[in-house]
C-alpha cells in the first residue's frame, strides 16, 4: 500500500512535469482569440519561428516546401542577436468577435531594415512592408517602428507569415494592439522620444555657445560627442528615417554604427580635457591618446566594412570605451581630480546602458522595457550629470576669469603706481636739475627767478616787506691757485651750507655762478634789522674751513642789500643791480682795509 502511494505520487510530478514543458508548444499551435474587450496582446507566446542560411525569398517558396516551425515559449526565443539568418515568423489570430475588428501590429525594436507581413485568408493574401530601410513613401503605415495593420472580420481567423531581413540585431518581439491603445502609447512614447532630444539639442548647442564664448575645448569635445550621440540614436529610434534620410535605405544601419563609434571617439577627448589628464594624470593621457588613434581607425572601418560587420565594431567600440573612461575616471578621482567622482558617476551610468544595449543586441538579455531603452536612459542619465559637471566646471571657469581679471587689474594699478612714483621721482629730478645747482645744491639761476616771481608777486599780494643779499667772496681765488678746482669746489660747497644755515626757514638761497651767493628774504619784519641778519652769515662765512688735505683756510665776503615794499614795481632785476653796487661798495672798503686773512702756508 505504502509502495503503491509512493508510485502514484513519482507518476503524478512526472506527468506535472512534461506538462509543464509541453505547455508552451501546445500554445503556440493554438491561434490567439483577440476580444474587443482587451486591448492589446502579447504575439510571442502564440507564434512560431524559423530560420535558416538560405531563406525563401517570397511566401509560395515556404509554403511548396515545409518547414519545420519552432514554437516560441518566452519572448528570448525572439531575440536572435546579429544572425546573419533571415528570420520567418508564423501566427494564427481569430477575430472573437461577431462584428469586423481592426488591429494593428507593432514590433517593439525600431531598428529592423525590412519586416514583410503577409496575410492568408481563404480567399487572398495580402502583402505589407515596413522596417528602418524601407523608404517612408513605401512603408505601410509611415511610423518609427515597423507598424501593420490588421482587419479581422466576425469569427475570422488569419494567418500571419512575417519575413524580418535585418543587418543589426534581431529583437522580434510583437503585440497585437487596439489602434485607441497603440496611439494612446504611440503619444506617451513620442513625448518622452521629443524630451530626449530636445535635452541632447539643447546640450549640444549650449555648449557649443559656450566653447564660441570662452575658447575652452572641453566644451566643444563635449558638443561633439553630444552631437554624434544624438545623430546615432535618432537613426536608431527610427525618427532620423522618418523625418530626414528615408533616401539611406539600409545605410541607415550604416550611419548607426558611424554616429556610435565618432561618439566614442569624442568621448575620449572630452574626458582628456574634462579630468586634464595632461596635468593630472600623463600616463593614463598617453594611454587615451594611443586609444583615440584605434577610435578613428574604426570610424573609417564603419564606412568601409560590410554594414554587420561595422555594427559589431560599433558595439565593442563603445563598451570598451565606457570602460576605459569608467577606470580613468575612478583613477583620477582617487587622485583627487576636480568634478571626477562626479565623471565615474555619470559614465558608470552609460556603461550600464551600454552593457544593457550591448548585451541585449547580442541575445544574451532578454528584452523588456529597461533593456529596450537602456542605452537612452543611460545616456539621458549621463549627460545631465556631466552638464552639471560642466556648469560646475563653467563656474569654475568663470572664477578663474574674474580672478584673472582682478589680478591683471591690481597689476596694471600697481604697474600704474609704479609708473606714477617714478615719474614724480623723474620729474622732481628733473626740476630739481632744473632749478637747483649742480655743485652746491642751492637755486640756479632759472631757479632764482622762479622763486623771485612768486616772492615778488605774494610780495604786493600782503604788502610785505622783501630783501634781496647779493654775497661775493674775498680770496677765493687764491684757494684754486694753490690747492686746486677740487678744493675750490669744496670750500664752494661748504659756503653753501653755512649760507642755507645762516637764513631763515623759507628763504631763497642760490648760487649765481662762480662765488657768487643771492638771498632772497620774504616777510621781513620793520623791526628785524637786516644788518645783525648781514653779521650772522658773514661770521658764518669767515669762520676757517678744514679742507680734504687737513689745511685749514678761511675766505671773506662782501654783501649787497636791496629792498622793496609791497607794490612799488620792483623786479629781480632791479634787486639784484641794487644789491651788486652795494656788493661793490662793500668789497671796496674791504680792499682798502686790506683784509688779507691767508693761511699760514700762503
Amino acid at each position: 500500500m505504502h509502495a503503491q502511494r509512493i508510485t502514484v505520487s513519482v507518476l503524478t510530478r512526472l506527468l506535472l512535469l512534461l506538462a509543464v514543458c509541453f505547455m508552451p508548444c501546445s500554445q503556440a499551435s493554438i491561434p490567439l482569440s483577440a476580444s474587443p474587450n482587451q486591448s492589446s496582446y502579447s504575439l510571442v507566446p502564440y507564434s512560431e519561428f524559423w530560420c535558416a542560411e538560405d531563406p525563401p525569398q517570397t511566401l509560395h517558396r515556404l509554403l511548396s516546401e515545409p518547414r519545420d516551425f519552432e514554437p516560441s515559449r518566452y519572448s528570448d526565443n525572439l531575440n536572435f542577436g546579429y544572425t546573419q539568418q533571415d528570420v520567418w515568423l508564423r501566427t494564427q489570430v481569430h477575430n472573437d468577435s461577431p462584428g469586423p475588428q481592426r488591429w494593428i501590429i507593432q514590433f517593439e525594436y525600431p531598428f529592423l531594415d525590412n519586416v514583410t507581413l503577409y496575410t492568408l485568408r481563404e480567399q487572398f493574401t495580402g502583402v505589407q512592408r515596413s522596417g528602418s530601410a524601407v523608404p517612408v513613401g513605401q512603408r505601410v503605415l509611415a511610423h518609427r517602428q515597423a507598424v501593420f495593420p490588421l482587419s479581422l472580420d466576425p469569427n475570422e481567423t488569419v494567418t500571419l507569415y512575417t519575413h524580418v531581413a535585418a543587418y543589426g540585431s534581431k529583437m522580434l518581439s510583437y503585440n497585437l494592439m487596439m489602434p485607441e491603445a497603440f496611439y494612446a502609447q504611440n503619444e506617451r512614447q513620442n513625448f518622452w522620444l521629443a524630451t530626449y532630444f530636445g535635452m541632447i539639442l539643447a546640450l549640444g548647442l549650449y555648449n557649443g555657445l559656450l566653447y564660441l564664448g570662452f575658447r575652452e575645448r572641453v566644451f566643444l569635445h563635449y558638443s561633439l560627442f553630444v552631437g554624434g550621440f544624438g545623430l546615432a540614436i535618432l537613426a536608431f529610434n527610427g525618427l532620423g528615417t522618418l523625418m530626414f534620410w528615408s533616401f539611406l535605405a539600409e545605410n541607415t544601419a550604416r550611419l548607426v554604427a558611424l554616429s556610435f563609434t565618432f561618439a566614442s571617439t569624442m568621448a575620449t577627448l572630452f574626458a582628456q580635457s574634462f579630468l586634464n589628464t595632461a596635468t593630472y594624470s600623463p600616463r593614463w593621457h598617453q594611454i587615451l591618446t594611443t586609444f583615440r588613434s584605434y577610435c578613428w581607425l574604426a570610424v573609417i572601418a564603419t564606412l568601409l566594412l560590410p554594414i554587420p560587420v561595422a555594427l559589431h565594431l560599433m558595439d565593442v567600440t563603445g563598451f570598451m570605451t565606457s570602460l576605459l573612461l569608467l577606470v580613468c575616471g575612478s583613477y583620477c578621482s582617487l587622485r583627487g581630480v576636480p568634478s571626477a567622482r562626479l565623471f565615474v558617476l555619470a559614465w558608470t551610468l552609460l556603461l550600464l546602458g551600454t552593457g544593457v544595449f550591448t548585451l541585449r543586441n547580442l541575445g544574451v538579455l532578454p528584452t523588456n522595457f529597461i533593456t529596450l531603452h537602456g542605452l537612452q536612459i543611460g545616456s539621458a542619465l549621463e549627460m545631465l550629470l556631466l552638464s552639471f559637471a560642466l556648469v560646475s566646471h563653467f563656474n569654475q571657469l568663470k572664477r578663474q576669469k574674474e580672478l584673472a581679471q582682478s589680478a591683471m587689474v591690481a597689476a596694471l594699478k600697481k604697474q600704474e603706481s609704479i609708473l606714477e612714483q617714478k615719474v614724480a621721482a623723474r620729474t622732481k629730478a628733473l626740476e630739481h636739475q632744473a632749478n637747483c645747482d649742480v655743485l652746491t645744491g642751492l637755486l640756479n639761476r632759472y631757479g632764482l627767478c622762479r622763486d623771485a616771481d612768486a616772492a615778488l608777486h605774494r610780495n604786493r599780494q600782503h604788502n610785505h616787506r622783501l630783501a634781496l643779499l647779493m654775497l661775493d667772496l674775498d680770496r677765493f681765488k687764491p684757494i684754486n691757485d694753490v690747492y686746486g678746482h677740487e678744493a675750490g669746489d669744496f670750500v664752494l660747497q661748504q659756503i653753501a651750507k653755512r649760507i642755507a644755515h645762516s637764513a631763515r626757514d623759507g628763504d631763497h638761497c642760490a648760487r649765481l655762478g662762480g662765488d657768487e651767493f643771492v638771498i632772497i628774504m620774504e616777510n621781513i619784519e620793520s623791526g628785524e634789522p637786516l644788518e645783525s641778519i648781514q653779521a650772522r652769515i658773514d661770521y658764518a662765512i669767515r669762520s676757517p674751513i678744514k679742507l680734504p688735505c687737513g689745511e685749514r683756510i678761511n675766505v671773506g665776503v662782501s654783501i649787497g642789500v636791496s629792498t622793496c615794499h609791497g607794490d612799488d614795481g620792483a623786479t629781480l632785476e632791479s634787486l639784484l643791480r641794487e644789491a651788486d653796487s652795494h656788493m661793490y661798495t662793500a668789497k671796496s672798503s674791504h680792499a682798502a682795509t686790506d683784509y688779507h686773512y691767508v693761511p699760514a702756508n700762503l
